[in-house]
């Protein structure tokens, strides 16, 4: 799975007093306004490669949103290996992280910081605090703003939370961005929605009803969601209020 802000900011100089929109090509216009370009200076986006120690490397995705709030997932071989949460503060081609490591194989939550260098959509090199190496590449499916007709849907796949395996799940998406899914003893209602930064990222809530649920009768998880429109696959990571646990679902549209 690619987990990947083309953000301009665009400055525009105008004679006299007056403002002006500034181009979508950074180019004149015909009123004569002159549009600068300023290139992204974060660490903003989509970054996917591998996480290694040279004795273990897992496949990495990580999701760096435009406020630094960090998702992430890593995966050994086919197996979902555990989740990333936490906020990336980044400038100037440096950065550093600090947040909770979801471990699936060990039931169990550890504190995680992470440090290095970046190129602003391009390459991200990051050394992890028990001492593993994370390098990275851009993804440019992030510049793609969400959209709920395309991501509307009917999903099969699997959801796993962190004291629980992997469940199979049937997810149901409308158009206007209502989720439900219906399991033994357990169904989950929310919301998705696209988010406001207009990149390929979209805002989860779902509460789940039951008591069979993983997460507890009656807890809301919020989170964010990404679908690849290649593979028709939708990717969810979401918390409890406590983020203490969660739960990641991948399906694949019908």
């Amino acid at each position: 799975m690619e987990i990947t802000s083309n953000f301009k900011a665009c400055l525009t100089v105008v004679a006299a007093i007056a403002l002006s929109a500034c181009n979508s090509d950074g180019g004149d216009n015909s009123t004569g306004t002159v549009t600068i370009t300023t290139p992204p200076t974060t660490a903003e986006g989509f970054w996917s490669g591998t996480t290694s120690n040279g004795t273990y490397s897992v496949k990495t995705a990580l999701a760096i949103l435009e406020n630094g709030e960090t998702w992430g997932i890593y995966t050994s071989g086919n197996v979902l290996a555990g989740a990333f949460y936490g906020n990336t503060s980044s400038t100037n081609t440096t950065l550093s992280a600090s947040g909770l490591d979801f471990n699936f194989s060990s039931h169990k939550v550890y504190p995680l910081t992470f440090s290095g260098a970046y190129i602003a959509k391009t390459s991200l090199n990051a050394t992890m605090s028990e001492g593993s190496k994370f390098i990275g590449t851009y993804g440019t499916s992030y510049d793609t703003p969400a959209s709920l007709p395309i991501l509307a849907g009917s999903f099969s796949g699997f959801g796993v939370t962190g004291a629980t395996p992997a469940q199979t799940a049937d997810v149901g998406i409308s158009s206007l961005g209502a989720i439900t899914s219906v399991g033994n003893n357990c169904s989950a209602d929310g919301t998705v929605t696209p988010r406001a930064s207009g990149k390929n990222v979209f805002d989860v809530s779902v509460k789940f009803t039951g008591t069979n649920c993983a997460l507890g009768n009656g807890t809301t998880a919020t989170g964010n969601a990404y679908y690849d429109t290649e593979i028709r696959q939708i990717v969810v990571l979401a918390l409890n209020p406590a983020k203490t646990d969660g739960f990641i679902y991948i399906g694949t549209k019908h």
